[in-house]
């Protein structure tokens, strides 16, 4: 499956398909850029006989996913015919209004809706994320089994991290870096940060009242940015807060006893990069707590689908909520707007 999308339309399913990859059945090429390097790469790659093209876009009118998609089914239909490529087209959109519902009708294409009501970045749990990562083997009951269980049981954890969140920027800390330890949830941290910027990054409140708020998100990887990030955190400018992601059951490897009888090799002796890393991870979090910088823990047992479905749920709930607190509409985005209408007037669009 080829999905066009960008944004919210593609960062929800990234993040799944690369966290579980062992689980997929077929092949999930997700393109959320305009790159025409990457779209010529793509291109020589993907096979139209065995390909379905998933484009994604809730307004219908998106130009990126718009504009990969004439090129993509310009290849199909070379390769196909038109009556052929037309059948490998599935479109994810409004259910009644925009160019690609308009276009589903009118052709008769196989369509998907993004329901009115949820945002881009709020709908990986909907049709936009749930169908390409069921077509390709990822059991997406379990996620969203995962996800009701957080909304039954977990929104007091929801609230406490959005009264967090608050409380801190308003304590000047308007820096809010994540620090994963974990490689498969990295990609977690690029869903969350295009959530949190999109939503809380706001110049007005919902009273019409200028209030330029909301933190910036940093993306560091444990523990590789110990070693290119924490020299600026422990000892910089005292304004950012951080939340560390540690995943308690890891796979179990043993670090072998190579070199044990060497000064500087035995300590590790027994070990298991398990040990390493959570240690590394304790270290860097005391190393922060000792400089006076706020540091908050989340711990998730073990990566699962359950368990990211829960992940995504609470920080949906978490930001929605800190919205409010801010006194501002998490659910929109107008400072992304004028810089599509400046884009499209360049293209020859008005």
């Amino acid at each position: 499956m080829l999905v066009l999308g960008i944004g919210g339309s593609a960062l929800g399913a990234k993040m799944v398909r690369d966290c579980f990859s062992a689980d997929l059945t077929k092949n999930l090429i997700i393109l959320d850029n305009v790159d025409p390097d990457t779209i010529h790469e793509v291109a020589k790659k993907i096979n139209p006989q065995n390909t379905v093209i998933n484009v994604i876009s809730k307004s219908g009118s998106t130009v990126e996913p718009i504009s990969q998609f004439k090129f993509f089914y310009n290849l199909f239909e070379l390769e196909l015919g038109k009556e052929e490529a037309l059948k490998r087209i599935v479109i994810t959109t409004d259910i009644a209004k925009g160019n690609l519902r308009k276009l589903a009708d009118q052709l008769g294409l196989l369509s998907l809706e993004v329901p009115e009501n949820v945002g881009g970045r709020f709908s990986v749990l909907t049709p936009v994320g749930i169908f390409p990562l069921e077509y390709c083997g990822i059991d997406t009951k379990k996620l969203l089994e995962g996800a009701l269980k957080q909304k039954q049981e977990g929104k007091g954890l929801a609230v406490t991290g959005a009264v967090l969140d608050y409380l801190f920027y308003n304590k000047g800390k308007n820096i809010k870096v994540l620090f994963i330890y974990s490689d498969r949830l990295f990609r977690f941290g690029e869903w969350y940060l295009q959530l949190f910027a999109e939503s809380l990054g706001k110049r007005f409140d919902k009273n019409g009242k200028e209030v330029n708020v909301g933190a910036t998100g940093v993306l560091a990887k444990g523990v590789t940015d110990q070693h290119s990030q924490v020299q600026l955190y422990r000892e910089g400018p005292d304004d950012k807060f951080y939340a560390f992601f540690k995943v308690n059951k890891k796979t179990d490897v043993l670090i072998p006893e190579s070199f044990g009888e060497f000064e500087g090799f035995s300590y590790l002796n027994g070990k298991r990069f398990s040990q390493l890393m959570d240690a590394e991870c304790e270290g860097t979090m005391q190393a922060l707590e000792n400089a006076g910088r706020p540091v908050v823990l989340y711990e998730i047992d073990k990566i699962d689908l359950e368990a990211m479905g829960e992940l995504i749920y609470l920080f949906e709930l978490q930001t929605a909520v800190c919205g409010y607190l801010y006194n501002i509409n998490p659910f929109d985005q107008p400072g992304v707007e004028e810089g599509k209408i400046i884009a499209k007037k360049l293209l020859g669009y008005y």
